[in-house]
Order: structure tokens, then sequence, then C-alpha cells
């Protein structure tokens, strides 16, 4: 196992996620990626750990840039109409060029978001121009490998352009676009919302059109071999892993507060009632129905003895699988059908329920 320190952070292992991406850009764009799992898998950390340090690193020694990144997050803008979106995306200077972006990277990642010349911005702010048809025209001109990294395009979802057209279809015709059709740039989603991915996954067009990559929590052996390091003990080593799992954020949480408990496994208990507590407080808060409330048991019931939840009649689940995902209790993979609890702890907390 490898462990390196990235942003001042400890990043373990993923030597294998790595590989792929490295490989993954530098052949032709020819789909969408969708890089989704569980919430706090670290996905964002391992794309731009890529880019920064497989892609970029040592870029400075060329005189002309080798890769024309931009990566997107929505999260980061209240993105509620069409003029929210322009301003998350689009960056208005003032020239005379119908495009300016140099791809100079003045820093590893390159986080801005794309320029546009005024006249331009005015057009298509005031839908004169279509912005997609005009982006592809000019990234054409752009020579180096372009990257496009997406955060979080689920919150374009009930947007409309012109009162009639979804503002994320014509996004992720775009995004087609770019990849299947024209072969211009590579275009990478992420998302912890698998929700909303099963109904990317059920559009023939779109799953034709895309990849799809599960980034998960950390296996054993990397967790055994991270606490090894820091002198657990092989016996303290499988007691962390029974409770949290893969999850490096949970365990990182640990290290930071264990001792302040009067021993490690009253410190995974407490954290296992606390998980509990925050699935009882959810049902109170949300007034589920005793229907909602059985499908949750039986489905808890079946991750606990089984390690996932799989129904052949998900249309008969889907209403409660949503309800748990949306607040990260559940995680549902939507290529394999299965349902899992987002991280180890919340199996603890139905095993505390007697699911």
């Amino acid at each position: 196992m490898i462990t390196r320190e990235f942003r001042g952070d400890e990043f373990i292992n993923r030597e294998k996620e790595i590989e792929f991406f490295k490989n993954y850009f530098n052949h032709l764009p020819q789909r969408i990626l969708w890089v989704y799992g569980p919430k706090s898998t670290g996905k964002t950390t391992l794309i731009e750990y890529v880019i920064e340090n497989a892609l970029i690193k040592g870029i400075k020694a060329f005189k002309k840039p080798q890769y024309w990144i931009k990566y997107i997050n929505f999260r980061r803008t209240l993105v509620t109409d069409y003029d929210n979106f322009l301003y998350s995306f689009l960056k208005e200077v003032e020239n005379n060029d119908d495009f300016s972006d140099s791809g100079e990277l003045d820093v590893e990642l390159n986080l801005g978001v794309i320029r546009i010349n005024s006249r331009l911005f005015k057009q298509i702010k005031e839908k004169k121009t279509n912005l997609f048809d005009e982006l592809i025209k000019k990234l054409r001109k752009i020579k180096e490998k372009k990257i496009i990294i997406i955060d979080e395009i689920q919150l374009l979802e009930d947007i409309y352009l012109n009162g009639n057209k979804l503002l994320l279809n014509e996004f992720l015709n775009f995004c087609v676009a770019l990849t299947k059709e024209t072969h211009i740039a590579h275009v990478v989603i992420l998302t912890s919302n698998t929700i909303f991915l099963e109904q990317i996954y059920s559009n023939s067009r779109l799953k034709e059109t895309s990849n799809f990559r599960l980034i998960d929590h950390l296996d054993f052996d990397d967790i055994r071999d991270w606490l090894r390091q820091k002198k657990f003990t092989d016996s303290e080593i499988d007691l962390i892993y029974d409770f949290l799992g893969g999850s490096a954020t949970r365990i990182k949480k640990l290290l930071e507060e264990y001792k302040y408990y009067p021993s490690l496994r009253e410190y995974l208990e407490h954290e296992a009632i606390r998980a509990k507590n925050e699935i009882e407080i959810y049902i109170a808060q949300e007034k589920l129905n005793d229907n909602l409330i059985e499908k949750f048991e039986f489905i808890a019931s079946e991750i606990v003895k089984k390690g996932y939840f799989y129904s052949k009649k998900l249309k008969d689940y889907i209403d409660v699988v949503s309800l748990f995902s949306k607040v990260e209790i559940l995680f549902f993979d939507p290529i394999n059908n299965k349902t899992t609890a987002s991280n180890r702890l919340y199996v603890k907390a139905f095993q505390i329920e007697g699911y």
C-alpha cells in the first residue's frame, strides 16, 4: 500500500484507480465518464490528484501546455435558473476575440471557468446565440488535450431554457457532442446522487454514450496496512474495520477523537449509537408512514444478512431507497441494481435496531 500526502492530508493507495484515469485520459474521447460512489469516498480528490500529479506534473518545463483542463463544481454556485448557470460556467471578459482562453495553468489544477468575450456573452444570455454550439466551435480551436470535469450536475434538474427545454438535457447533449460525436474533449461527471444516475443509466441513448466507474471505500488490506503504520494491533484493526469498514473519512475522524474515550471500543460503539439516532431522527422528522418504514426495515435486514439488498422489482422499493440515499444512509448502485449502507457504521446501527 502506498500512502502519499496530498494538499496536507493523507492520500491512501488508489493505485488501480490512478492507472485507470491516466490511461483513460490518454485515449481518444469516446464517451462521457460518470464517476460515482458513496459519499466521502474521495471521488473529487482522486480526480484532482490524477490531474495534478499524473497529467500536469512538470508542465512548466514545456513552453506550451499539453492539457486544457476545466473543473466546474455546481455545488459552489446557487444554480436556480439559466443566468445562474451561465455565471457558474462562463466568465465574461473584455476583449475582441470570439473566444479567449490560453489554457495556461498558473496553478496545478485550473479551477476557473471558461472565459468568453462580452459581446458573445450578451448574445448567449439573451438566448440569441446557442451556448453549446458556440462552445463546440471555440473548443475546436484549442490544440491541447481537453478535459472537462463536472461536479453535481444533477443540480441542473428542473431548470428550463426558453420555457420548454430542460437545461440538463441540453447540457448532456453537449457532453455527448464533445465526446462520442466529435471527440473534442473528455467529459468526467462526478456524482454521489445515484438515484439521479439511475435515470441516466435507464436512458438508452445516454447509456450507450457513457462509461461508468465506481469509486468505493478502501478494501481491508489498505485499511490494515494504513492502521499498522499508525501502530494499531491487528485485533484493534479488525475491530475498527468491523465498525467503520473502508471509510477513510470516518477512520481519519477516529484518529482525531478516539483517545478522548475510555477505550477504542467505547468510541466505536458511541459512533454506532449516533448513527442509529440519526436514522431515528430522520424517520421522525420526515414523518414516514408505516409502509415506508416497513420497507426500510426489510432493506436494512437484508443488508445485515447479505451485505446488500437486491430486488428484481426495484420499482416497489425505489421510493424508500431514494429517500434514504438522499441523506446518505443508503447507497444505491444502479449499474448492479444493489443497495448497501453508505458505510459500515450504518450496518452496525441496523444491528443495534435488531433488523
